[in-house]
């Protein structure tokens, strides 16, 4: 894979590329020369004229740049296996042939299966730019990059014309929406970062993992980046954002006797490392997380319940995330595209005016907001990827869903950005997606109380017990299999993800005779539908802030999030065992174990 035709820190992240090692001191800037827009605003100017025989010249382009600065270093049981640098500036180009109406975008050919289309991936709509600031090196690069994608963009227009000739379209919305011109540029990113003393901080956490010995697998990955943000685009925005994140993974792995794999990771989030907690309260964490697995490791299988459940701590936000992260971001239906019973989730524009939680609960979305107390969030950002400011969005008053997270792609009942349009994980097309979102319960009562509804709801469905889940199993803890898994769910449902939450990795039973509890494993959490949100018994009131780097999945890649929310009381849920083939345990002991 061609670190040149990913998107730097993201693109490490999903693919675990080498990255070469070097020598840099603690500070590094990012270049602040005008050469770099001006060369932007000239190029763009000129392919405007863009014109192939007797077709459409373009209506609107867009080039944006991601100029950034990445480290990536990871350990392993006191040595390190990986540190690098990355300095890329990559280049994305949009040409719109046609009109705000229809114009090439959002078309499918037709609903065939494409790997291009999953990915996000255009013909020659991403390209390496030169690092240097020579403006011819940088324009020839926009020339060609413009030319080539110019020429795709009157193809699929023809393409999407004939199609739409033969077909019935009710209440298609227009492809792209009205914007005001925006013109705003930062300071230019810095990158303060001291690699030798974080080189020996990731040594020193991985070799904490020794002390435990039913750790079968353990990493620690930290990945900081600094990156400059260009949009410029021919209705005259002229914009560059500076951005700063850095992101530490701690993951344990224990297996059980009968071969089942248990994983578990700690993220932290931050503008930079300084954000991070001390390293002795981190190595506190890695404590109570390998308890907490080596508890599940030798807990029973669950074999089946169907009952009230408790979503707890990091388990609410992933909840919340799974049934309706993807439908308040408001994205149009692909013309070609073949839709088979899609699921609510990722159809919450029919539920507009209509109640889907509780009436005490408020959501809202704000990227602007940097920490919610001591956390940083991973989804902030002043301006989105169409160079728009970043606004907050009353998504649903009182259980009602009333707005949506939007980008300059109308749908059927919206239209209009409010500052939502993002890429996701590699490139892409851009997007409406959530940033920061908040999921607030003005009735939530402290654990104590929510703990006793559990055991009461349990009590009254004639149960010995209620169930407690604290955390789910985490795609990136596992990105390779969950890649694979999620790909063959999809190829079994006609192309579409159920809601399923997957595996719990750290769940117990909640006994109603006295309270007590006992973990088990083995299961998955059954399908969940939107609708049943309404029949949440009680809430927290105390939010967890769960924050994402981004996904690479199947057909869905996501930018940076943040989700704050309280736990919630489902009154029925099922989980079933998991029907898996496990490896067997190692033969031999490990060599830190003999």
């Amino acid at each position: 894979m061609n670190v040149g035709r990913m998107r730097g820190l993201w693109a490490v992240l999903a693919f675990g590329i080498a990255w070469q090692a070097t020598s840099r001191g603690a500070e590094e800037k990012l270049p602040d020369s005008p050469v770099l827009m001006q060369a932007l605003v000239d190029e763009l100017q000129r392919a405007m004229t863009l014109r192939m025989e007797d077709l459409e010249r373009p209506y609107f382009i867009q080039l944006d740049v991601d100029d950034s600065i990445s480290y990536q270093i990871s350990a392993r049981y006191g040595a390190l296996t990986n540190s690098g640098r990355n300095r890329s500036r990559q280049l994305n180009c949009q040409v719109r042939v046609g009109s705000f109406e229809l114009d090439n975008t959002n078309f499918s050919s037709g609903g065939g299966f494409s790997f291009g289309g999953m990915f996000g991936f255009g013909r020659a709509s991403r390209s390496a730019l030169p690092l240097d600031d020579d403006a011819l090196a940088i324009r020839q690069t926009l020339w060609r990059a413009a030319d080539d994608v110019y020429k795709d963009a009157v193809e699929t227009l023809t393409k999407k014309r004939s199609y739409m000739k033969d077909k019935t379209i009710a209440d298609r919305p227009n492809d792209f929406a009205h914007a005001p011109a925006v013109e705003h540029i930062g300071p230019s990113a810095v990158l303060d970062f001291d690699r030798t003393n974080w080189e020996r901080n990731l040594r020193q956490l991985s070799a904490h993992f020794k002390t435990h010995q039913k750790i079968q697998d353990s990493s620690v990955r930290l990945l900081v980046r600094a990156g400059n943000s260009y949009v410029v685009n021919s209705e005259g925005s002229r914009v560059r954002i500076p951005d700063h994140k850095a992101w530490l993974t701690v993951t344990a792995v224990v297996q059980a006797a009968d071969g089942q794999r248990l994983v578990a990771t700690r993220n932290y989030a931050g503008a930079s490392p300084a954000d991070f907690p001390p390293l002795e309260q981190i190595r506190k964490d890695i404590d109570q997380t390998v308890a907490e697995l080596t508890a599940a490791m030798t807990a029973p299988v669950l074999e089946h319940y169907t009952g009230p459940v408790l979503f707890d701590e990091t388990a609410a936000a992933q909840l919340f995330r799974t049934l309706l992260a993807d439908g308040l971001a408001g994205r149009a239906i692909t013309v070609g595209e073949e839709r088979r019973n899609p699921s609510d989730r990722e159809n919450l524009e029919t539920k507009l005016g209509t109640q889907i939680l509780p009436k005490s609960f408020q959501v809202w979305d704000d990227p602007k907001v940097v920490k919610l107390g001591n956390e940083v969030l991973m989804g902030h950002y002043d301006y989105d990827d169409e160079g728009l400011p970043a606004e907050r969005v009353e998504l649903i008053k009182n259980g009602k869903l009333e707005k949506l997270c939007m980008s300059r792609m109308p749908t059927k009942k919206l239209s209009g950005s409010n500052g939502h349009g993002r890429r996701g994980l590699g490139g892409g097309d851009v997007a409406a997606s959530i940033g920061c979102l908040f999921i607030e319960d003005n009735q939530g009562v402290p654990a104590v109380q929510l703990k006793a509804a559990l055991i009461d709801a349990a009590k009254e469905a004639g149960l010995d017990y209620g169930v407690r889940i604290k955390a789910l199993k985490s795609a990136a803890s596992d990105a390779d299999s969950g890649r694979i898994g999620t790909f063959m769910r999809m190829m079994r449902g006609g192309g579409r993800e159920e809601a399923s939450l997957g595996e719990p990795v750290a769940a117990f039973k909640v006994f109603v005779a006295d309270g007590h509890e006992e973990p088990f494993r083995g299961c998955e959490v059954g399908q969940i539908r939107v609708p049943e949100l309404k029949r949440i018994l009680a809430s927290g009131d105390k939010p967890q802030v769960v924050s994402s780097i981004g996904e690479f999945g199947f057909g869905k890649p996501s930018a940076p999030t943040a989700i704050s929310a309280p736990p919630v009381l489902l009154p029925e849920v099922e989980l079933s065992k998991q029907e898996m083939e496990h490896d067997n345990p190692p033969i031999l002991l490990a060599p830190a174990l003999r």
